[in-house]
């Protein structure tokens, strides 16, 4: 199976939102590539914490996915129970494959090369950068033209239903509308 190619896509996903869902879609139409890895975070190293638990993501994007089998939901970084870094990360699914895609949105490229380890991981993957509005794309990066004008951040704040998908809508809105309370 080591022949195989993926692509990597992993975020807080908190929540998961109609924006992740076209993101992934794209790479599923325009990478050359057998599967899609999508990998919550236990917690990102860039943020204090989470609104909604590890389990509680995970199993909202496990049904927010359900529609492609090509896509898999990891509980890698779930399972490891603390911070979770995508070198790590990387590392661990290079074992199975080939070539990997990481899948990043734009906002990540100013801040990039501070992840952990990057010159480590920028030899181990394929760079996909997921773009909002036209944004300008270094050169070497795959570009995924995905422009849905939402963000986790701003859903957190103001839960709006039209962003959330379908299968996972109306438990999603009322366990962020409770934080709201």
């Amino acid at each position: 199976m080591k022949s195989a190619k993926v692509a990597i896509f992993g975020g807080s996903f908190d929540p998961v939102h109609i924006g992740h869902i076209e993101v992934m879609k794209k790479a599923l139409e325009e990478l050359d590539m057998d599967r899609l890895i999508v990998v919550p975070t236990y917690i990102s190293p860039f943020k204090k914490g989470h609104a909604a638990p590890a389990r509680k993501r995970l199993e909202w994007l496990k049904r927010a996915t359900a529609f492609d089998p090509r896509i898999e939901v990891s509980d890698y970084e779930i399972k490891r129970d603390g911070k979770s870094f995508s070198y790590d990360t990387v590392k661990h699914f290079k074992h199975f494959f080939d070539t990997i895609y990481l899948i990043i949105g734009a906002d990540n490229l100013p801040s990039l090369k501070k992840w952990h380890r990057f010159k480590d991981l920028d030899k181990m993957v394929k760079w996909v950068v997921a773009t909002r509005s036209g944004q300008d794309v270094p050169e070497g990066f795959i570009r995924l033209d995905v422009d849905v004008p939402i963000s986790s951040t701003e859903l957190r704040s103001r839960i709006d239903p039209k962003w959330i998908p379908e299968p996972i809508r109306e438990e999603v809105v009322k366990y962020y509308n409770r934080l709201g309370e």
